[in-house]
């Protein structure tokens, strides 16, 4: 079998994988990803592309994008959709491109994938995520149209586990298949894993116990203490490269001026938890949540809208900021979050922004609803018996117990069964993750889970080489 194997940023962690299906006779084409020359070595006739590269629309060192044809209207026109979410992609790594030149930039990393695709001709493509970095998800979006067969995880964040997916779009078969087979029996916390006894006690407990293990770890990699050491260690360099003043100049700009942290903090209001109100938790953007989960709904302004003219009589709609957003991206207005995005929000009839110190899984248990894109806590909501609404595509989308809407007419619909008494049922939540205990698989590799899981990472690795091979004879 010839397989491309598109690792984005992972490395060294996963040369198992490569070595194995090698000595299970399998042709390497090509590789995406981080590696040293030691190892390329090792595979003479593999094509390797640094990742960084492939982000910037540069291509592999054996290639040039001359030797391919560039792309016509015949297949741009086919590709819009690619096209729609690739410029939004783009806002992690081309923040300050215009439109124009993001276009262009589209056009020539489709011409050399398109290419690439064609003249290696691959049985497999491999993905060890959902893709959302612009290349990636191009080669994805190209092997789907030439139906090329694809194999790609979804990390869901519960425990260890992931979901294997032929198309991002379709979701997981398998998991779907589970849930047809299961329908109307009936499932006990003891017939789950003990992985997913001890996640669910833990959802449905305190908000303290109840925080995501990831979100711990970034507020501990945010910490005061980590924060003073790392700026500490920032001014150190500055000095010795003879940059501080414009350090200095940039600190006082971004925290003098005007920036997302002073529009968000003039907009607030005080709230109150005694009125019937939709929660929207926004999500740190660019991600996968938004780009590719959210398709069109990666604008999240457009799902607020449809939520506020959805709304029932007498309700509102309380949005609270990702404190991650911050962490991550800074103050400083990006193509994400731009000058009056907050503004757009706090104009829109019923909504209203709420302080970013406000308790998550206080907004989640005294509201109505819970509404996203398709973050993690509209997941968190069902597990706690809250009404969720999701306009994205997440992990979890084939939950009986949540409503997928896309327009004002499929939201108004679940928010009036809402209205009119509908709450999610722990019956239905357990059988879900009963089937879900079935079709998932044990291989997520970050260090966020090392904390959680039970199995090595050479373990992991094996159940991510096991799902690969099954490819070959077995359809997901």
């Amino acid at each position: 079998m010839r397989i491309f194997l598109i690792l984005e940023n992972r490395g060294s962690g996963l040369d198992s994988l490569i070595l194995t299906l090698a000595k299970k006779g399998h042709e390497i084409v090509y590789c995406v990803g981080l590696w040293d020359k030691e190892f390329r070595s090792r595979f003479p006739k593999t094509i390797w592309h640094d990742h960084f590269a492939a982000r910037l629309g540069q291509p592999a060192d054996s290639l040039t994008i001359d030797e391919f044809p560039p792309v016509g209207e015949d297949l741009i026109e086919k590709m819009y959709r690619t096209e729609s979410l690739v410029l939004t992609m783009m806002n992690k790594r081309h923040n300050k491109m215009c439109v124009d030149e993001r276009r262009h930039l589209y056009y020539n990393m489709l011409q050399y994938w398109h290419g690439v695709i064609k003249k290696y001709q691959p049985d497999l493509i491999f993905f060890p995520d959902v893709p959302n970095v612009s290349y990636a998800y191009i080669i994805f979006a190209l092997a789907e149209f030439l139906k090329i067969k694809i194999t790609m995880l979804d990390d869901t964040l519960v425990s260890d586990r992931a979901l294997m997916y032929n198309n991002f779009w379709q979701g997981s078969i398998s998991l779907q298949e589970r849930l047809k087979l299961n329908k109307g029996k009936i499932f006990s916390l003891k017939d789950l894993s003990l992985d997913l006894q001890d996640y669910y006690r833990l959802k449905i407990g305190s908000p303290q116990k109840a925080t995501p293990f990831y979100v711990k770890k970034l507020r501990n990699r945010f910490s005061k203490a980590n924060l003073l050491r790392s700026r500490l260690k920032f001014i150190f360099h500055s000095l010795k490269n003879g940059n501080i003043i414009k350090v200095v100049s940039k600190y006082l700009i971004n925290h003098l001026g005007a920036s997302l942290k002073r529009e968000y903090t003039r907009l607030q209001i005080k709230f109150d938890f005694n009125r019937k109100f939709v929660y929207v938790p926004l999500h740190n953007q660019p991600e996968r949540t938004t780009s590719p989960h959210g398709d069109m709904f990666s604008d999240q302004i457009l799902m607020i809208e449809i939520l506020a003219a959805s709304l029932p009589k007498g309700w509102v709609i309380y949005v609270k900021e990702s404190p991650v957003q911050w962490l991550l991206g800074g103050l400083s207005y990006s193509a994400s979050r731009y000058l009056g995005y907050y503004e757009k929000i706090a104009k829109m009839p019923n909504v209203y922004l709420v302080p970013l110190a406000t308790n998550t899984f206080s907004l989640i248990d005294k509201s109505q609803a819970v509404a996203t894109v398709g973050g993690g806590a509209c997941w968190e909501a069902v597990l706690r018996l809250k009404s969720a609404i999701i306009f994205g595509y997440p992990w979890y989308r084939d939950c009986p117990a949540i409503f997928k809407v896309n327009d004002v007419n499929s939201c108004k619909e679940a928010l009036n069964k809402v209205a009119t008494g509908f709450i999610p049922n722990q019956q239905d939540v357990i059988n879900y993750l009963k089937s879900f205990d079935e079709a998932s698989i044990h291989c997520n590799l970050t260090d966020y889970v090392k904390d959680v899981t039970k199995l090595t990472k050479e373990e992991r690795v094996n159940n991510i080489i096991g799902t690969i091979l099954n490819q070959n004879t077995v359809s997901n």
